[in-house]
């Protein structure tokens, strides 16, 4: 069950954990459906999609915080983010910014890691014009070991994804940005982590990605 389970948000733990924390403005852009979207159910475990559960917590923690969700429609690779979110989130004029993306440029039928990190730096460095004085990028677990992937291209789907990490590192070290990448989330297995449908995942997921999110950025320092 989700409130027993010590993976995940604690009741008030988003309050503790980043209760002293200067944002006022926060946007997330997502590459796939955003707080309207309702996760494959795991029996106790609650269906919200975890950029909104990341948003509800950002709220706990600073009652009276702005939070916009930037949906999508479909799965968007990074240049469709960019092309159809990124105004949308500049003139929110967010101080932090969060940015969940790679996963549906690792599921396109071809994978242009130069494009991928063009896009992404054109992002970070547009919201950080606008004096986002925090940007963070969170790319996916990993969905080579998700149990969706056929065996003939799981090592194809792996090389992608660690690329697409690689990738995304060197962006957000460039521009002081941070990375969160669920890939290397280990108490969990993959498997148990993914709905019926491709890319997309279960309320365990979205449920373990949110805790990882917000514990990483209570782990570090806002200056």
């Amino acid at each position: 069950m989700e409130d027993d389970d010590p993976r995940c948000l604690r009741e008030g733990e988003a309050r503790t954990l980043l209760g002293g924390f200067p944002w006022r403005r926060a946007v997330v852009l997502s590459a796939q459906e955003g707080r309207l979207a309702r996760a494959a159910a795991v029996p106790g475990y609650r269906p919200r999609v975890w950029p909104d559960r990341v948003a509800r917590a950002l709220r706990e923690a600073r009652p009276g915080l702005a939070c916009l969700l930037v949906q999508g429609r479909r799965e968007l690779v990074l240049a469709e983010v960019r092309s159809r979110q990124l105004g949308q989130a500049l003139a929110f004029r967010a101080d932090l910014a969060l940015i969940a993306c790679g996963g549906p440029d690792v599921r396109a039928r071809r994978f242009d890691a130069d494009a991928v990190e063009s896009e992404l730096g054109r992002i970070v460095a547009s919201l950080k014009e606008t004096d986002c004085r925090h940007t963070v990028v969170v790319s996916p677990f990993d969905w080579s070991a998700s149990g969706q992937v056929a065996p003939a291209h799981r090592d194809r789907v792996r090389t992608r994804q660690r690329l697409l990490v690689e990738r995304l590192t060197a962006v957000t070290l460039r521009h002081g940005a941070l990375h969160i990448d669920l890939m290397r989330q280990q108490d969990a297995d993959p498997r148990t982590l993914w709905g019926p449908q491709p890319g997309r995942l279960n309320s365990l997921g979205h449920a373990l990605a949110a805790a990882a999110v917000v514990r990483t950025l209570a782990s570090r320092p806002t200056s």
